[in-house]
Order: structure tokens, then sequence, then C-alpha cells
């Protein structure tokens, strides 16, 4: 399966990272892009991937100026009929490009969490109905977007994971790829992810 990553980083160290996490948990070699390329659809068309996976980021999509920078993207996921999963960063740039608003939680979220499943979706198959999984944020959604279904929520974010009701768009608001022997279920669900995109 042909994986894109479209690098939402600003340092080329944690794209790095993300991009090897990913390899792992997949068992496929994802090919990345930056956020700053020029022309973004015009370059996803042309790399023609089966997926295409959102990265986190360090930037703050409550600011506006954050927001025209990252336009192009929101508009990728508008614009494009492929299976998309955003993380972190990337679920909230989803939120947004469907209407939700960003807001700062005031503090960092850095550590492994409870997250609650709310109901069934191929996303999380295999996986108890709570599960534990890699948190690295600061800022939510402050609402499931419009045309989206509510997947999941953690006692520190409301709106942990969405999908698209006719579309196979998936936002995770913490981070799947950092998954280890003691916390597997980051590493499961990216697996769901390949397993349902190819169903597309």
């Amino acid at each position: 399966m042909k994986i894109l990553v479209v690098s939402n980083y600003k340092e080329p160290e944690k794209a790095r990272q993300a991009l090897q996490n990913i390899a792992l948990c997949t068992g496929e070699q994802p090919e990345i892009v930056e956020y700053t390329i020029a022309r973004l659809k015009d370059v996803v068309l042309q790399k023609d991937p089966d997926i295409v996976i959102l990265t986190g980021s360090n930037f703050m999509l409550s600011k506006p100026d954050t927001r025209m920078v990252f336009r192009p993207e929101m508009d990728l996921v508008r614009e494009m009929d492929l299976p998309f999963l955003g993380i972190c960063f990337g679920h909230q740039l989803i939120g947004a490009a469907y209407g939700s608003q960003v807001v700062d939680l005031g503090h960092n979220i850095r550590e492994f969490k409870e997250v609650k499943l709310l109901g069934k979706d191929p996303l999380f198959d295999g996986l108890p109905g709570s599960i534990r999984v890699s948190e690295s944020h600061r800022q939510g959604l402050t609402r499931v977007p419009e045309g989206f279904r509510h997947l999941a929520e953690s006692a520190t974010s409301q709106v942990e994971a969405i999908c698209h009701q006719k579309h196979p768009i998936y936002g995770v608001q913490f981070h799947p790829e950092r998954s280890d022997e003691k916390h597997p279920h980051g590493r499961m669900i990216l697996q769901n992810f390949l397993k349902l995109a190819a169903k597309f």
C-alpha cells in the first residue's frame, strides 16, 4: 500500500521520527512531503497514494495566520477523494477544514492516556472499549465538525477521534504511531486504517 505522509513539523528530526514510527507500525515504507511544498494538491495527485497521513505539529491552529499557512492542506482534505488520517495537529486540521474551531487548552498534555471509545468502528477493530495511547498536544477541537461521527473522548479532550460519515476521512487527537510493546493500541489503529482504506 502506498502511504503518503504530509509532514506538518517545523523540525526535520520530528518529521523523520514520525515517518520511522509510521513505517514500524504499518510495515510499509511511506513517502513524505512537507506542508510547505508548492501546489500541494498537484503533488499528491502526481504521487497517486492509496492513503494520506497528516502528522502532528507544534503550530497552533487557533491562530489565524497559522490557518492561512495550512489552507492548502485543509483544501486537500476537502477536495481529494482519498482515505485521510489526521494525527494530533492533522486531526485538528481536518476539524478546522470542516468548520470546527481549535482552542488552546492552556497547558501541554504529554503522556499515555486512557481514551474511551464511543461505539463500534473499523478503525478500532480488536480493541477494548477503553484504549491507552500517547497524547502530546495543547490544543483541541471545540466540537465534532458537521458531517462527522464522534468516535472517542478522554478526560482531557472531548473530541479524541472523528470520522466522516460518507468519506474515509479520520482524525485522532492522540499519536497512534507512538506505540510500543507495552502500549500496542496505537499500532493496531494504524493497521486497521490500512485495512479499511484498502476496501475504499
